[in-house]
């Protein structure tokens, strides 16, 4: 046995990419690898990777493309478990904001089309499951003792009853990791882990990895 114990790692995929992936080079993220980096001294038995099957937009039709590729990638790693929440698209009518000026209406004495009304239509996309997802795991794998210590990645106060129960009730240690390591953190563990750059850039899958059927998968060239 490890030095430190046994060890398994929550991850909110959607927190973990927009606290601390989105517009960096690093998404291409072995999460074994980087498990190890975040946790040394550790046996990490099992990784849960809480995410949810994206579609494209209009203004970036291949998103989910790149993600496929992502979690077949995932797919290679033995002590992952990717678990899939719904992602939702809708089209719902929201309250605008009216600007101080509008450049095409001018001097108009009545609003063109573009202002007129008090609502407007958007494009809402909203992922859910992967808070509950992360939740029951993490208090399942502790009722049925597969951890010393466990890693949660997010920054989601909805989980804090389910750390709660895992460190008062079944005197498991939890350590978070924010992803975008705020000065006021909204999930509180035992310790906190910093969401540094420089594991992430060391912990990069290559470019291929080979699938399970023997066929490479590539990394995204946007994700370059």
């Amino acid at each position: 046995m490890s030095s430190r114990g046994r060890a398994c790692v929550y991850i909110d995929g959607f927190n973990l990419y927009y606290g601390a992936l989105k517009g960096s080079t690093e998404k291409w993220l072995d999460l074994a690898a980087w498990s190890g980096l975040l946790l040394p001294g550790y046996a990490v038995e099992r990784i849960v990777y809480c995410t949810a099957r994206i579609t494209g937009r209009p203004d970036d039709p291949d998103a989910h493309v790149r993600q496929d590729a992502y979690l077949r990638a995932l797919a290679t790693l033995p002590t992952v478990d990717v678990l899939e929440g719904i992602f939702k698209v809708s089209k719902p009518r929201m309250f605008r904001i009216s600007p101080d000026s509008c450049d095409c209406c001018g001097g108009h004495q009545l609003p063109c089309s573009c202002c007129r009304g008090s609502t407007v239509q958007v494009m809402k996309t909203e992922e859910k499951g992967s808070d509950v997802n992360l939740a029951v795991q993490l208090v399942v794998d502790g009722f049925q003792d597969r951890f010393d210590t466990a890693l949660v990645v997010s920054n989601d106060s909805d989980i804090q009853p389910a750390v709660d129960v895992v460190r008062t009730q079944l005197g498991k240690r939890v350590i978070v990791a924010d992803p975008r390591s705020s000065r006021y953190p909204a999930l509180i563990g035992d310790e906190r882990r910093r969401v540094r750059r420089e594991p992430l850039v060391q912990a990069q899958f290559p470019s291929p990895v080979v699938g399970a059927d023997g066929r490479a998968i590539t990394r995204p060239n946007s994700w370059e």
